[in-house]
């Protein structure tokens, strides 16, 4: 296939074209397995086959209307900022792109030309070089939408499409051998970090859960609290508090944690065949591969039994439980001590004012709000 197009014009689109580049691609993609930074390289790789264009790789939360990752080159930075602050959630292409499945290639003017919303909100924003395209739709679940799209004028789609969208094609299959064999190891590192997570809380109730409420992993005593179904249990697979206040203030505080935002509160007390306190606080990644396709954020859940004698605890364990920072959990152990904030501060070389700010956010984090408050929790938790 000859050449097409200003940019295009030293190219010709023959076979050994598309064999070559997809090679190439198909060595980034196996390589984006362990190295998320390498779907980077594979932008630019793309970019460089297509010179010309623009690529975006990007992955949007149909359940919260949003972009939760992207890649792009050639575009504008500010197009790209108003397209994730707003524009996503109008984007027209979004509803015949999930409705088809992974692995399709779409060209916009076949599939869904522009000019069939040029009466739109959208339209009336979206950049002349960006109102035609072709993409691979690389996953179309019930959560997630994600593609690879090159994007170009539509004054350029008839010589631009045909070339494209063959290219495409050709490397659709590495890429969503990639994607699989992402997810597949993430879930492997999923389940061993929800199982170290939970296995030093023997004398707690502990599970990990992700943002929907679904529960990962579970330990003896929370499995044991599901199925005697007098204070937690599980329906539909996710995890649910027998207290009519809690389950919507966990869902709460989930999304927020989940979108990096900060909730009032990561503990609660509640009351049901005696007081309990739920904490709840989000697992780190700790891998170093998370991916552009990565599932849900986990969280680790621990419930106590505040009614009865604890096991003898720890505050490291505590700092687990409540999220607390290693200087946090110094002043929690000076006060324990008896200690004044000021004698804490003495004791730890920080000023004053840094101790009681550090209070404040010890006391948010464990639904305090008195020193005496602080010392009797811990002291029922130790």
């Amino acid at each position: 296939m000859a050449g097409v197009g200003k940019e295009l014009q030293n190219i010709v689109f023959d076979q050994k074209f598309i064999t070559d580049t997809s090679s190439r691609i198909a060595e980034t993609a196996d390589r984006a397995v362990f190295d998320a930074s390498a779907w980077d390289d594979f932008v630019e790789q793309l970019g460089g086959a297509l010179p010309g264009t623009c690529i975006m790789l990007q992955r949007f939360n149909l359940r919260r209307n949003r972009v939760d990752y992207d890649r792009v080159l050639n575009i504008d930075p500010d197009d790209e900022a108003s397209y994730r602050q707003y524009y996503c959630s109008l984007n027209p292409w979004v509803q015949p792109m999930r409705s088809v499945p992974s692995g399709t290639v779409m060209v916009s003017e076949r599939d869904c030309p522009s000019g069939s919303f040029s009466h739109t909100e959208f339209y009336d924003w979206l950049p002349a070089e960006l109102r035609a395209g072709a993409a691979i739709i690389l996953e179309a679940s019930g959560d997630n939408l994600a593609a690879v799209g090159v994007h170009y004028g539509v004054n350029r789609a008839g010589n631009y499409d045909q070339p494209v969208s063959e290219l495409l094609r050709g490397i659709a299959r590495p890429l969503l051998r990639s994607v699989e064999a992402a997810r597949l190891f993430e879930r492997t590192l999923d389940r061993e970090r929800s199982a170290a997570a939970i296995v030093s809380r023997s004398g707690d109730i502990a599970c990990v859960i992700d943002d929907r409420l679904r529960v990962v992993e579970a330990n003896a005593l929370a499995e044991s609290e599901f199925q005697r179904r007098k204070v937690l249990s599980t329906r539909a697979g996710k995890f649910c508090v027998l207290a009519s206040d809690i389950n919507a203030w966990l869902a709460d505080t989930l999304r927020l944690l989940a979108a990096d935002l900060e909730p009032d509160a990561t503990t609660r007390v509640f009351f049901a065949h005696g007081a309990h306190q739920i904490a709840v606080a989000r697992l780190p990644a700790g891998s170093g591969f998370r991916n552009p396709f990565s599932g849900s954020p986990l969280f680790l859940l621990i419930v106590r039994n505040l009614s009865v004698p604890s096991e003898a605890g720890t505050m490291a364990a505590l700092t687990t439980a409540f999220g607390l920072t290693p200087a946090e959990q110094r002043l929690c152990e000076a006060l324990l001590l008896g200690h004044s904030t000021k004698e804490a501060a003495d004791m730890l070389g920080i000023a004053s004012e840094t101790a009681r700010q550090r209070l404040k956010a010890i006391f948010q984090k464990t639904d305090t709000r008195r020193q005496s408050e602080l010392i009797a929790l811990l002291g029922r938790l130790l």
